[in-house]
């Protein structure tokens, strides 16, 4: 499974480690998995979904770096290709999009999952079809240009698809969580099977959850490129920079809690 394989995946994959590591025991039945309910007005949460996105964001590149630092059988990416990758690789592949051969279930099943995660998460915090459609275009093309970008050239069809299914089957994730409400009002309290369907409808938020309650409400998360001149020798001298120098760029993470 190579890197471009992984990274869809790595929203759920956390969500269930963080939510496992919380259990101490507890049956999942004690569990909320949830997000608190919507408020029905006319306002938007838009400072909501600015963090739901910075999350997102974030959540891409600490994955780099894991799979940077794990092994070839893990990632796909040999230690040559480590050694020898600069950012000119990335902007190589984003000035190149092409229609990709990627697997008939990473094009026609997770992307549009995903797809419908990022919609729902724009539904949640109360924007309407329209807005929550273009809502998942921005995030399919932010992972598109971005995380897998390093490795690939964007996909010219996931870029339609993702968006364009997502919301579809983005839609029929709301009124499943429609009837979620509906018989969590009616019953009292929230059923097992409908824990998980919450979460599977919207692992986003459901992660985004964790991670506020792991690291508190005032997490900051911010993500920065950077740049210096080393000499060419790579060795760094006091001094002026020599003359030929070469320019190395870079992402800076930081996380404050």
């Amino acid at each position: 499974m190579r890197v471009n394989q992984i990274l869809p995946l790595v929203p759920m994959i956390v969500f269930l480690a963080l939510s496992t590591s919380n259990m101490h025991g507890a049956e999942l039945e004690d569990l909320d998995f949830g997000l608190p309910q919507r408020i029905d007005t006319d306002g938007r949460d838009s400072v909501g979904l600015k963090r739901d996105t910075q999350y997102f964001f974030a959540y891409q590149w600490v994955t780099i770096g894991i799979l940077y630092a794990a092994p070839e059988s893990v990632s796909g990416w040999t230690d040559e290709q480590k050694e020898g990758y600069d950012m000119s690789n990335w902007w190589d592949n984003v000035t190149h999009p092409e229609i990709d051969s990627d697997d008939f279930y990473i094009n026609y099943v997770l992307h549009p999952y995903w797809g419908a995660s990022y919609f729902v998460r724009a539904q949640e915090r109360g924007y309407d079809t329209r807005a929550s459609f273009w809502y998942s275009a921005l995030l399919s093309t932010m992972y598109e240009f971005g995380a897998e970008a390093l490795f690939e050239e964007p996909s010219i069809q996931d870029l339609i698809i993702t968006p364009t299914l997502g919301s579809l089957l983005g839609q029929y994730f709301m009124r499943v969580r429609a009837d979620i409400r509906g018989r969590e009002q009616e019953l009292g309290y929230r059923i097992t099977k409908d824990k998980w369907l919450w979460v599977f409808t919207d692992p986003l938020g459901s992660l985004n959850q964790s991670v506020d309650k792991m690291f508190g409400r005032e997490t900051r998360i911010q993500v920065r490129p950077f740049s210096y001149s080393i000499p060419r020798d790579h060795t760094m001298r006091p001094g002026p920079i020599a003359r030929e120098t070469e320019i190395v760029y870079g992402l800076s993470f930081q996380l404050q809690w």
